[in-house]
């Protein structure tokens, strides 16, 4: 029984119309590639007359018609191919890429500038940029894995100006275009998906996913890279994503989001190690931050302001803010009071205090030390009899403790592995002087020193204001310096109430030197809520008068109870406490970089939650009045 003409003909057109779709779509991702071998004549806002022979043979090969066939097909469809936008090829359609496309030099993927014209208003050159450099790239991409990639760069003889695909190069700085884009440049032949770098940042915010962690994840679960074989078309480097690449592609992301913000430009030396390329910039946002204060410097709601009435009928605004301290922080100099940043973490000291390396290591003790060894010749014993330094890690506070007794002096050596950090009053005598029994604390320092806490100041309603690194204690006048910087910067207005874990030796200090701390006159101070109730003594006496919450009416609600969170700071310090092991190796600015872009985001996270719960978040302005 022969076949029936319409089904021939509804055959043959339903084939005409996939091969018109695949070719449309497989040419609309060659657009850039059919552009840079056109005539300087021809236009690039509209396709050219002609198809490079490259491509004719691609397109052959791929779909199994004639070149000749292909030139008819283009002169039809050209329209249509260049009208189509981000098209999404699908596994088929790349892995004819992969047969006919890799040996002519053309992959799924070409990351070309985003103009084939120089955009420095400054230079003299006309018509398309024509002079090129190919190299190799691989993509990380958030829904097709691992895919090689070709990046074009496209040169202006007229100003010596290199375009890639992210930024342009002239006179060895990186200027980065407006406008995030999709693929970000992260290694010298690595690109990474916007998407799949927000992904990224998602699960450190939320997860506390380390860096480690999110590589071993997407080669595991998303790369694909077990069936391509990269090395068969000419690849010469693997597709495995590194612990580099996603701190890299997360330093980049963020600055670029923040210019963005700003409308400005990132810029960046070209030259050097690509570890070092983003730190000025980096210094620059942490800077601002300091400055300038988080975004939600400002910000007030329903939770964490309230209007109150007093005994005397007047009603006024009030809004509190609550500290407290978490104990990590990155490597120091081990001098005193010493905030230079180490050239490498493997240093005690900083190059300022570089001699101080061959002095002993017995704090008080400047006698110099052994070859070879981090203490001095004077004959120490301790409780294993062995050698100091072999006893002590490079963590935690250490000490000896000498006894004085019958006979020969002795030496014990103890250690306290990450001491918690609390409030301190900086006034009180030293815990190292000689006790009444005549031992002796000595403490040494033969590893690492850390930066003793991170400080932060939260809103009741969850909001952090600011955070800080304490390098030697979490003393009470750094806690009220803190504050007091915190609100002097513009935009801030300045708390009604300030709750803290240690404000009686707080309150005592401002009430002792009055003219140093004016600032805190009239401002409320109070332990929160659990600390008076669990931690604090009711036979201390200050504390009690000064210090007891329920002293402060305009904290409690009509019902009694208490208006206001006054144990947010330690229940954020979990949160923020999850960055610990992520930070600790991490130097100074890149440490401050990366905690204030998560405080940053988590805010964005607690606002918008505020809002859909009904608890009007907003600035608030400082009035003209005070």
């Amino acid at each position: 029984m022969s076949s029936s003409p319409t089904l021939d003909a509804d055959s043959q057109a339903h084939s005409l119309n996939r091969l018109y779709s695949t070719f449309t779509r497989l040419l609309s991702v060659l657009k850039d590639d059919i552009l840079l071998c056109q005539p300087h004549n021809i236009p690039t806002n509209a396709p050219p007359p002609l198809l490079p022979p490259s491509i004719q043979i691609f397109a052959s090969n791929a779909l199994a018609i004639p070149e000749v066939s292909v030139s008819e097909l283009w002169n039809v469809c050209k329209s249509d191919v260049w009208d189509l936008s981000d098209a999404r090829l699908s596994p088929t359609e790349q892995e004819l890429f992969r047969k006919h496309g890799w040996k002519l030099g053309l992959t799924s993927v070409t990351l070309y500038p985003p103009s084939h014209h120089c955009s420095n208003p400054d230079c003299l050159a006309v018509g398309p940029l024509k002079k090129t450099e190919q190299r190799q790239v691989v993509v990380y991409t958030h829904s097709d894995g691992v895919v090689p990639a070709r990046a074009v760069h496209l040169y202006c003889r007229g100003c010596n100006t290199n375009y890639h695909h992210n930024f342009s190069v002239q006179g060895g700085m990186r200027r980065y275009y407006g406008n995030t884009p999709t693929f970000i440049q992260i290694g010298e032949h690595q690109f990474a998906d916007r998407k799949l770098v927000g992904l990224w940042v998602s699960m450190m915010l939320l997860a506390w996913v380390s860096a480690t962690n999110c590589a071993r994840t997407y080669d595991m679960a998303l790369s694909g890279q077990q069936g391509r074989d990269f090395a068969a078309g000419g690849w010469q480097f693997g597709s495995t994503l590194t612990t580099d690449n996603v701190w890299d592609a997360f330093i980049i992301l963020t600055l670029l989001d923040y210019h963005d913000r700003k409308e400005t430009c990132l810029q960046v030396p070209h030259t050097g190690d690509q570890k070092d390329r983003f730190t000025e910039a980096m210094r620059a946002r942490n800077r601002e931050v300091i400055t300038d204060g988080q975004d939600e410097i400002a910000h007030c709601c329903d939770k964490c302001m309230r209007a109150w009435t007093d005994s005397d009928g007047a009603t006024r605004d009030v809004q509190i803010i609550v500290g407290d301290g978490l104990s990590m922080g990155f490597r120091r100099c081990q001098a005193a009071h010493c905030t230079t940043e180490l050239q490498s973490n493997r240093l005690r000291f900083c190059l300022v205090h570089a001699n101080l390396e061959h002095i002993c290591s017995i704090v008080g003790c400047d006698a110099p030390v052994v070859p070879g060894k981090k203490a001095c010749t004077a004959p120490l014993e301790n409780e294993d009899n062995g050698d100091a330094e072999d006893i002590l890690g490079d963590e935690g506070d250490e000490w000896f403790e000498q006894i004085e007794g019958d006979g020969a002096a002795a030496v014990a050596i103890y250690r306290q592995v990450h001491p918690g950090s609390i409030g301190i009053d900086d006034s009180a005598p030293c815990e190292a002087a000689k006790s009444d029994t005549g031992n002796r604390k000595y403490k040494a320092l033969f590893g690492g020193l850390r930066t003793h806490n991170e400080q932060i100041l939260v809103r009741p309603c969850g909001v952090i204001v600011s955070r800080a690194t304490f390098y030697n204690a979490e003393a009470v006048s750094n806690v009220l310096l803190h504050l007091q910087k915190t609100f002097s910067v513009p935009r801030a207005v300045k708390p009604e109430h300030f709750v803290y874990d240690t404000n009686c030796d707080a309150r005592q200090q401002v009430l002792a030197h009055p003219d140093e701390w004016a600032w805190f006159l009239d401002v409320g101070m109070s332990v929160d809520v659990f600390h008076f109730l669990n931690k604090h003594s009711v036979t201390h006496t200050f504390c009690q008068e000064h210090c007891n919450p329920a002293m402060f009416p305009e904290l409690m609600d009509e019902d009694g109870g208490w208006f206001f969170n006054t144990s947010v700071a330690e229940q954020t310090n979990v949160w923020l406490g999850g960055y610990h092991s992520m930070c600790r190796e991490m130097k100074p600015v890149k440490y401050s970089f990366f905690l204030d872009e998560m405080i940053r985001l988590r805010n964005e996270i607690t606002v918008a939650k505020l809002a859909v719960d009904g608890h009007h978040p907003r600035t608030r302005i400082v009035s003209s009045a005070s």
